[in-house]
């Protein structure tokens, strides 16, 4: 616009000049013509007869040369302006053409506004969303469509948009027809022609809100789905638990019918195996997490019910237990739990004794990608290292089975002021 301005003013002061030389020529030229012809009529004729009337015929004729081609020459020079106008006026439109297309085409709604709110341009999106043409828009204000809006809160919101940065609205619009939709409205302010303006732009979010409301009740759906799967298996996990105490409790009643020390010392070992794996349910029945167990906690329990199970109140027993804070799958649980309880059953039968400090140190860590599992106490008992491996027994048996096909790990007994043992297996369990 400022360049286009400047061109205009150079075009009218060339034109300006170059008119008023002409002007001066023509007439100078008219008047030398003029006055040769005047002089040669009066020396030709009696001015006392035909001069006047001569006289005036001749200066008519010689006006009218004179104007001639000064309108000429002025018709020549606004043709050229207005071709000109018009190859200026062209070339804006070819050159603004893109920008009113995109404006116009735009899948969000544009607005100009004045700072009191009053529409001064709307593109096409917009009198389609609110159903209004653009000569109707000419006449309209902000609360027109919004109905959120009255007089005075409308010039308010136009300031706030002027004095905020990336000031953004969800509100609602009210249609020509009155149908009410939600719209997200964003604005700044600018300057044109040292006015201060507001342009906002508006986007129906109708169906944003709908595909927000779909995912809200579908997440609603799934959590509850959770729920009830989080239930059912607790529930289920309770029921294992309780059907593993009635087995126990059929074992126990079998025992106290059976005067065999060794059947009853079996039956014993076996109800201590199925708490042991009982536990593992009650932990998951009772946590928060249905897929894996602290194994700290669970550890600390499982030695604390073998405790009560096997040692008498005369004999004193101290537990060192030292576990990282590692988290076990149910079924890693169990094979840990298994093999704990018969190392502590085999050191809380046949190691310790009555009037004596007794100890059983229990250490699980973690080791690189490893987890290492140390078991020792403090008896005094010869035993035989070698034939630990050998030995047939179901509680050998079922540690060898579980560290060898299960954790696919090794284990390691020695004589350290008691007897140690010592289980790796790689932390990363197999599917």
């Amino acid at each position: 616009m400022i360049n286009y301005l400047k061109r205009q003013n150079i075009v009218d002061n060339g034109i300006a000049k170059k008119f008023s030389i002409i002007f001066i020529l023509i007439g100078v030229l008219g008047l030398i013509f003029l006055n040769k012809l005047i002089s040669i009529f009066f020396i030709n004729n009696d001015i006392s007869k035909e001069g006047p009337l001569t006289f005036g015929i001749l200066f008519v004729i010689s006006t009218g040369v004179i104007l001639y081609f000064m309108i000429n020459h002025m018709e020549r020079v606004i043709q050229r302006i207005d071709k000109s106008y018009n190859d200026l006026k062209r070339k804006d439109q070819i050159r603004i053409a893109p920008y009113e297309f995109s404006l116009d085409k735009s899948v969000d709604s544009i607005h100009w506004l004045s700072l009191d709110g009053k529409f001064l341009y709307v593109n096409e999106s917009t009198c389609k969303m609110e159903g209004y043409t653009k000569e109707e828009f000419k006449s309209m204000y902000i609360e027109d469509i919004d109905p959120s809006f009255n007089r005075e809160t409308a010039k308010e919101c136009m300031l706030e948009i002027k004095n905020t940065e990336n000031w953004r609205l969800e509100t609602r619009h009210k249609r020509k027809d009155g149908t009410i939709y939600p719209v997200e409205v964003s604005g700044h302010a600018f300057i044109f022609d040292n006015k201060e303006y507001i342009c906002a732009f508006a986007r129906d979010i109708s169906q944003r809100l709908e595909d927000k409301e779909s995912i809200t009740k579908i997440n609603q759906q799934l959590q509850k789905s959770l729920d009830e799967k989080e239930i059912l298996l607790k529930e289920i996990h309770h029921r294992v638990k309780n059907n593993m105490e009635i087995i126990s409790s059929l074992l126990n009643m079998q025992a106290r019918r059976s005067e065999d020390e060794k059947f009853k010392d079996a039956m014993k070992q076996s109800r201590s195996r199925i708490h042991t794996m009982a536990l593992v349910h009650e932990f998951l029945y009772l946590g928060e997490n249905l897929a894996s167990i602290n194994v700290h906690d669970y550890i600390k329990k499982l030695v604390q019910d073998i405790k009560e199970l096997y040692i008498s109140q005369n004999t004193k027993l101290d537990v060192d237990l030292d576990v990282d804070n590692l988290i076990f799958s149910a079924n890693r649980c169990i094979q840990v739990g298994m093999i704990l309880h018969e190392l502590c059953v085999n050191s809380l039968k046949y190691a310790f004794e009555e009037n004596r400090k007794n100890l059983l140190c229990i250490h699980i860590n973690k080791i690189d990608s490893s987890i290492n599992i140390r078991i020792r106490d403090n008896g005094d008992k010869d035993i035989d290292v070698n034939s630990l491996e050998r030995r047939d027994s179901i509680g050998l048996q079922l540690i060898h089975s579980i560290v060898d096909f299960q954790l696919h790990g090794e284990i390691d007994f020695k004589i350290n002021k008691g007897l140690e043992c010592n289980i790796t297996f790689p932390q990363k369990e197999e599917l």
